[in-house]
């Protein structure tokens, strides 16, 4: 997607070209949320931090899955979405930004409604993270550094880089491979569970 991008500025097609429909599609997804992040980053830390904002999140997505496998066609593919429904994906990830509202649950959840097949609700999903996490990361590093970082923190830091990596991409295989022959259901029972465990903890303590 990368070259597919960059051959792009010499030879352009976005239409006979997935590759390059693709990246162009990751990237107006990816504008949503760096705009609302970078301008409510504070608002969402501090002004909506609440338990009970959780499990009503986690009960509301839980019926989105439910509801979207029900309804979505489950027949496109990623790279035939529009630029508008790849900005409304991004929209979804920002919503992310409340605690509570899985990144990857609302993006693939949209992706559903708008009839893409599950594996490719879900890479979709994963694709568009790849600049929101790495600029997110990259700003968080940059602050790092200027504070400086010893040899055994660097040592520390490349560690959990690399198995995060690792462990990162094996799960992203297991999941495609998951939704490639299954729903979103079970995800959306775990929701709910989490939701009445983490209430009735709430109101007994």
């Amino acid at each position: 997607m990368a070259l597919a991008f960059f051959w792009s500025f010499g030879h352009r097609d976005l239409v006979h070209d997935p590759d390059q429909r693709l990246a162009y599609l990751v990237i107006a997804s990816t504008v949503p949320a760096a705009l609302i992040g970078f301008l409510f980053e504070g608002f969402f830390e501090n002004a909506v931090r609440s338990p009970w904002v959780v499990v009503f999140n986690f009960v509301v997505v839980g019926i989105l899955f439910l509801v979207a496998e029900a309804v979505g066609s489950h027949r496109r593919k990623a790279s035939r979405l529009g630029f508008g429904e790849a900005v409304g994906i991004g929209i979804a990830q920002a919503t992310a930004l409340v605690p509570g509202v899985s990144r990857s649950g609302a993006t693939i959840t949209l992706g559903l409604f708008l009839g893409l097949r599950r594996e490719e609700a879900a890479r979709f999903s994963f694709l568009m993270s790849v600049p929101i996490i790495a600029g997110a990361g990259g700003l968080k590093l940059g602050e790092v550094l200027a504070n400086g970082m010893s040899a055994h923190e660097w040592l520390l830091f490349l560690a959990g880089f690399v198995t995060s990596a690792v462990v990162g991409y094996v799960t992203i295989r297991f999941l495609l491979n998951y939704l490639t022959h299954h729903s979103l259901r079970v995800f959306a029972y775990y929701r709910f569970a989490v939701a009445a465990v983490v209430a009735v903890l709430l109101i007994v303590f």
